[in-house]
């Protein structure tokens, strides 16, 4: 084989051999971020669930889910979600199953007590949702609290109005979303795009 010969020979190995490094780079980041070696990105999201009937009668809870956190403490949380008070009636909330810590319980962990104004939602068409720990970190939301998956914060409950038409699609925007840590620098927002936010949508369908 002449020079030129082997260098091309060795030029392609290169490029070959950088094509490799590139695929390998790939695969490891969409490993690691569907769930690999990192924990997934904190979000907070609003259930959307299956087409339902028009004719819907009884009244139905949709959950507001959490993916992960931050490894820090967070002693408040509040969820704003904004919804149609004309096609929606917003009845109030259930406890979820994601905990909080707490010394004084024998397991070392509580449900959070959540604040919710069912009446001003109804007016506002915005449902404001807390949690405040006033000890500032004694009862507090953390990642080692969190299972692998199905981490329920709480369940949202409506009922359908008579307004609500077949075809309508019922939009539930998180407008607002906060895990806040004692040092501010630490906490998680929607508005600082350090907490992602996935809407839910309620499609309506025919009468079953």
């Amino acid at each position: 084989m002449n020079t030129q010969g082997k260098k091309n020979k060795k030029k392609r190995n290169m490029v070959i051999g950088a094509g490799v490094l590139v695929l390998i780079a790939v695969l490891i980041f969409l490993y690691l971020h569907r769930g690999g070696f990192l924990p997934s990105a904190p979000a907070v999201t609003v259930e959307t669930p299956g087409k339902m009937s028009v004719a819907q009668a009884d009244p139905f809870s949709l959950e507001l889910q959490l993916s992960s956190l931050k490894e820090n403490y967070y002693p408040a949380a509040s969820f704003s979600i904004r919804f149609d008070p004309a096609k929606l009636e917003f009845l109030g909330i259930d406890e979820g199953n994601v905990v909080i810590s707490s010394a004084e319980s024998s397991s070392g962990t509580a449900l959070p007590e959540w604040n919710v104004n069912v009446e001003n939602s109804n007016e506002t068409g915005v449902i404001n949702i807390m949690y405040l720990d006033m000890t500032g970190g004694k009862y507090a939301f953390s990642r080692e609290l969190l299972a692998e998956k199905d981490n329920v914060l709480l369940l949202l409950n409506f009922r359908l109005r008579g307004s609500v038409r077949e075809g309508d699609i019922l939009e539930l925007n998180l407008e607002d979303a906060v895990f806040a840590a004692v040092d501010e620098t630490k906490s998680l927002a929607s508005n600082a795009g350090t907490l992602k936010t996935i809407n839910g949508r309620i499609v309506i369908g025919e009468d079953k």
